[in-house]
């Protein structure tokens, strides 16, 4: 009797979660403490409105993840006092290949975004480091 092998193609978080819900944990887990609303999760995620609705809605009625309305908008975030909040954080630390990407996609949108804030601001043009430096 042997373990069976996943061909190289499958990875163990493929193997757990569907695709679009690994980007939308993959963002909300590793940032837990912030709250992101629908269309920056579809934007983060790459995936389509209905796909990234329908994980948020599973999400959501599990308990896993909260939400708040602010004005028209649904911001989500994830429940830190769900009873495998730390397990399943971890668990996505340990098995998520796309989880760097997504991390390092969540930097240059929040950079980017700093930047057009700072525009607005200062009526300056500024151009942040990704240190967060000038």
């Amino acid at each position: 009797m042997g373990t069976k092998q996943f061909p190289a193609s499958t990875t163990m978080a493929d193997a757990l979660f569907p695709r679009v819900r690994q980007r939308v944990l993959a963002i909300l887990y590793g940032n837990p403490e912030r709250s992101f609303f629908a269309g920056e999760l579809m934007a983060l995620a790459q995936s389509g409105r209905g796909a990234v609705q329908r994980e948020l809605a599973d999400l959501t009625d599990s308990g896993l993840l909260t939400v708040t309305s602010v004005g028209n908008q649904k911001h989500y975030q994830t429940n830190q006092s769900a009873p495998i909040f730390a397990e399943l954080r971890s668990l996505f630390l340990k098995t998520m290949e796309g989880f760097p990407e997504a991390a390092v996609r969540l930097r240059e949108v929040l950079t980017n975004r700093a930047t057009e804030t700072a525009r607005e601001i200062t009526g300056v043009r500024t151009t942040l480091k990704p240190d967060g430096g000038k």
